[in-house]
């Protein structure tokens, strides 16, 4: 794969999309050395890939395991104060749960972890993060077989974003309004009863 050339438009354009994550005091030349170094850190990483394919150090990836006996949610929300509450909202249900604030992290939790629900926030920030968030933890939960219940919530009234996070195989569709926790804390009720029926 060619390495991106870190000229200034693309440090601008990189700058601009990741301003809310970047510090303030931060410029693009220290910004541009840090890239340096990741791309330093790659080259090096590709250099010794073949060594490493050959020598048959790596290892096939292993499923996610569980940790106890308990289910195991996973709650994804940008928002630290909406995963604080759906932990507190859920633990009535003596499930684990697991809370990811942005999706790189939710997709690291769940390759470690075999969860039996997500319960998903679709704009983490914006609805495309959601929407690729949704699809990697499905074919995830596929591959796996473990048949994880997803389901997503937004404060989206759109009609037609309920349709496509179903076309992505969300298994609920809950819009925030405001008796959103009640009908929540139902639905899972009905799911984790459902399962140990």
């Amino acid at each position: 794969m060619p390495l991106i050339d870190l000229d200034n438009e693309f440090l601008e354009l990189f700058y601009n999309i990741t301003n809310s994550q970047v510090p303030k005091d931060v410029e693009l030349a220290d910004l541009k050395k840090q890239l340096v170094s990741i791309v330093d850190t790659f080259k090096e990483l590709n250099k010794n890939s073949k060594k490493v394919v050959s020598s048959k150090i790596i290892k096939e990836e292993e499923p996610p395991v569980s940790k106890t006996d308990k289910p195991a949610i996973l709650v994804v929300d940008d928002l630290g104060v909406i995963t604080y509450q759906l932990k507190v909202l859920l633990s009535q249900f003596e499930c684990d749960i697991d809370c990811s604030q942005e999706i790189y992290d939710a997709v690291n939790k769940f390759k470690k972890r075999r969860y039996g629900y997500v319960v998903m926030d679709l704009f983490i920030p914006t609805e495309r993060e959601g929407f690729i968030l949704l699809t990697e933890l499905k074919k995830m939960s596929a591959t796996y077989d473990s048949q994880t219940v997803i389901g997503v919530i937004t404060a989206s009234p759109r009609k037609e974003i309920e349709q496509q996070c179903k076309m992505r195989g969300a298994d609920f569709f809950l819009e925030k309004n405001h008796d959103w926790q009640n009908t929540l804390c139902k639905i899972m009720n009905n799911y984790i009863n459902a399962e140990e029926g």
